[in-house]
């Protein structure tokens, strides 16, 4: 039975290195013709887990694996832990992989991420999504004692015994002030706050030109998943809740509030919305961090956005999300060390007026933590550090950022001119020639 098992497990193993191959380099013929007949691809094809199971395994096996072999700027065994994340987009919104050999989009919409890691863990059993879970617990936990332990010093360097915080490969040996780098985290930790962004938006009501300025937001809530079921209430977040609405799904015990640790699968997290709305460009609160703190400051900007990202499945969490809670403890320590907040609300509000999406120039772009490791097509560095270069007036590559495939020369001016009208100059940009 050993012996089977073990040929079953190297079975697995073949056929994800066998993907790996077939997926390696920049290009891939197979993807590449799937992905551009999508313009002219039917309507998505909407599809069931457990209906569809055989082409659920598929696709989530050649996503991964297709994920797995683009360049980020983090270790293998980060990645492997973080990407399934992306995956579970890819299925629900039918991106990526999920797609027929004609290109038209496969969306399973009850795909979730205990599914997509039942699949993966088939290729490494050390990948099952108890394991990711707790594992995303402990490089949350990793942060905040390195931070409590160094929270004083001047310098704070961005690794531990184990190496760079979060497997960020630029880490290694680098050193930051504390000063900024930790306002920087707070800053980014606070700016998706419900309770921060409605606060701004009394602040700051209007976009650069004088209009209104429209603003959603939402928060992460600790649920009781059998009892949110049983309301069949679906995407809590593509709806917005009223105060009373919230307070009475505490009242049937649906959402938890009390500040503590809850055990996963009993409880688990989930999004509800309050405004609706677009919310806040994170790439475009990264420049805006980089350019009033300085590059240590984004930095901490970036790090408390890998701590929102791996935050969303975890073994345990907490009300207001382990970004919040890690955003609590920075501020009681800031308190404690010199009586005063880290950040000031006035700083915190012109953050969120600056990168909202609807702010002018509109943009529609946020990369996720995923996308600002990576190393876009044309590019010799991580989508972070090109965003330094533009603060440093270097000359960028003509590459294509997010999801949303923004061109970059359309990105950067549209934060060029955010930046003039905010009365802060920065370098007008300049991109490479092809």
């Amino acid at each position: 039975m050993r012996r089977g098992r073990q040929n079953q497990k190297r079975a697995a193993v073949d056929r994800l290195e066998a993907t790996f191959d077939s997926l390696a380099g920049r290009h891939n013929d197979t993807f590449d013709r799937r992905y551009c007949s999508r313009n002219g691809a039917q309507s998505p094809k909407l599809l069931s887990v457990s209906r569809d199971r055989d082409l659920f395994l598929e696709c989530v096996r050649l996503d991964y694996a297709y994920l797995m072999a683009q360049k980020f700027a983090t270790s293998s065994d980060f990645l492997e832990k973080l990407l399934p994340q992306s995956v579970l987009g890819r299925a629900q919104n039918g991106h990526g992989w999920f797609m027929d050999a004609k290109g038209r989009s496969l969306i399973f919409a009850d795909a979730t991420f205990d599914r997509v890691c039942s699949v993966i863990e088939g290729l490494d059993p050390q990948l099952g999504h108890q394991s990711i879970r707790a594992w995303r617990n402990q490089q949350i936990e990793r942060l905040l004692i390195h931070l409590e332990k160094h929270f004083r010093d001047p310098f704070i360097a961005l690794e531990d015994e184990q190496g760079p915080l979060f497997g960020i490969n630029f880490f290694k040996d680098l050193v930051v002030a504390g000063e900024p780098f930790i306002k920087g985290l707070v800053l980014a930790g606070q700016m998706d706050d419900p309770d921060c962004r409605q606060r701004s938006l009394a602040l700051l009501p209007f976009t650069f030109n004088g209009y209104e300025l429209e603003l959603g937001y939402g928060g992460q809530e600790v649920v009781r998943p059998e009892r949110l079921g049983q309301l069949s209430l679906g995407d809590t977040g593509a709806r917005a809740f009223s105060p009373a609405e919230l307070r009475h799904l505490v009242e049937l015990e649906v959402i938890v509030d009390e500040k503590k640790l809850y055990d996963y699968p009993e409880f688990d997290q989930a999004y509800f919305r309050r405004r609706l709305g677009d919310g806040v460009s994170d790439d475009l609160a990264l420049l805006y961090i980089g350019r009033c703190y300085g590059f240590d400051a984004m930095l901490g900007a970036f790090l408390s956005d890998a701590v929102d990202t791996y935050d969303k499945f975890l073994l345990q969490c907490r009300p207001g999300g382990m970004d919040g809670y890690l955003v609590d403890q920075l501020i009681s320590l800031s308190y404690k060390a010199c009586g005063a907040p880290p950040v000031e609300e006035k700083e915190l509000a012109r953050l969120i007026n600056f990168a909202a999406k609807l702010n002018l120039p509109t943009t529609r772009l946020s990369s996720s933590h995923r996308r600002l490791i990576q190393y876009e097509s044309g590019s010799d560095q991580p989508t972070l550090l090109q965003h330094w270069k533009f603060l440093s007036g270097e000359r960028l590559p003509r590459i294509h950022l997010g999801f949303s495939r923004e061109p970059a020369e359309k990105f950067y001016q549209t934060a060029f001119l955010r930046f003039q009208a905010a009365g802060l100059p920065v370098p007008l940009p300049r991109f490479s020639r092809q």
